[in-house]
Protein backbone atom coordinates (compact mmCIF):
# COMPACT_ATOMS: atom_id res chain seq x y z
CA UNK A 1 0.00 0.00 0.00
CA UNK A 2 1.45 3.50 -1.03
CA UNK A 3 0.58 7.21 0.25
CA UNK A 4 -1.33 9.03 -2.05
CA UNK A 5 0.78 12.06 -3.75
CA UNK A 6 -1.72 14.57 -1.75
CA UNK A 7 -0.79 13.02 1.70
CA UNK A 8 3.05 12.48 0.66
CA UNK A 9 2.99 16.07 -0.09
CA UNK A 10 1.01 17.55 3.11
CA UNK A 11 3.71 15.28 5.27
CA UNK A 12 6.77 16.65 3.58
CA UNK A 13 5.62 19.79 4.81
CA UNK A 14 5.85 18.94 8.10
CA UNK A 15 7.73 21.16 9.74
CA UNK A 16 10.86 18.94 12.36
CA UNK A 17 14.00 20.88 13.90
CA UNK A 18 17.58 19.59 12.76
CA UNK A 19 19.44 17.41 15.29
CA UNK A 20 22.59 18.64 14.25
CA UNK A 21 22.17 22.77 14.00
CA UNK A 22 18.24 22.98 15.24
CA UNK A 23 16.88 25.16 12.54
CA UNK A 24 13.73 23.92 11.19
CA UNK A 25 13.01 22.74 7.91
CA UNK A 26 10.52 20.88 6.13
CA UNK A 27 10.48 16.88 6.21
CA UNK A 28 11.18 17.03 2.53
CA UNK A 29 14.23 18.89 2.77
CA UNK A 30 15.72 16.35 5.71
CA UNK A 31 17.47 12.85 6.30
CA UNK A 32 16.29 9.98 8.67
CA UNK A 33 19.14 9.36 11.03
CA UNK A 34 19.44 6.94 14.11
CA UNK A 35 16.10 6.31 16.47
CA UNK A 36 13.47 8.81 14.44
CA UNK A 37 16.10 11.99 14.32
CA UNK A 38 15.92 14.26 11.49
CA UNK A 39 19.22 16.27 10.12
CA UNK A 40 19.10 18.74 7.50
CA UNK A 41 21.22 17.84 4.49
CA UNK A 42 24.23 20.03 5.65
CA UNK A 43 24.58 17.96 9.13
CA UNK A 44 23.73 14.37 7.64
CA UNK A 45 25.96 11.86 7.10
CA UNK A 46 26.71 8.69 4.79
CA UNK A 47 24.48 6.20 7.13
CA UNK A 48 21.50 8.50 7.01
CA UNK A 49 18.66 8.28 4.17
CA UNK A 50 16.72 11.10 3.01
CA UNK A 51 12.79 12.01 3.45
CA UNK A 52 12.06 10.85 -0.32
CA UNK A 53 13.68 7.51 0.38
CA UNK A 54 11.49 7.28 3.63
CA UNK A 55 8.50 7.98 2.31
CA UNK A 56 9.17 5.06 -0.39
CA UNK A 57 8.97 2.62 2.60
CA UNK A 58 6.61 4.35 4.63
CA UNK A 59 3.39 1.79 5.36
CA UNK A 60 0.47 3.85 5.98
CA UNK A 61 -1.62 1.68 7.32
CA UNK A 62 0.61 1.66 10.27
CA UNK A 63 0.20 5.25 10.94
CA UNK A 64 -2.44 6.37 13.61
CA UNK A 65 -4.74 9.18 11.81
CA UNK A 66 -4.31 11.90 14.92
CA UNK A 67 -7.24 13.92 13.42
CA UNK A 68 -8.90 16.51 15.88
CA UNK A 69 -7.45 15.13 18.25
CA UNK A 70 -3.66 15.74 18.44
CA UNK A 71 -1.64 18.33 20.51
Amino acid sequence: MSMSPEKLEKLGKRVQRCYGCFIAFHFKDMWLGDEATYYCNECKTEEMFSFEQFAQLLDPAKLKDAGDHHH
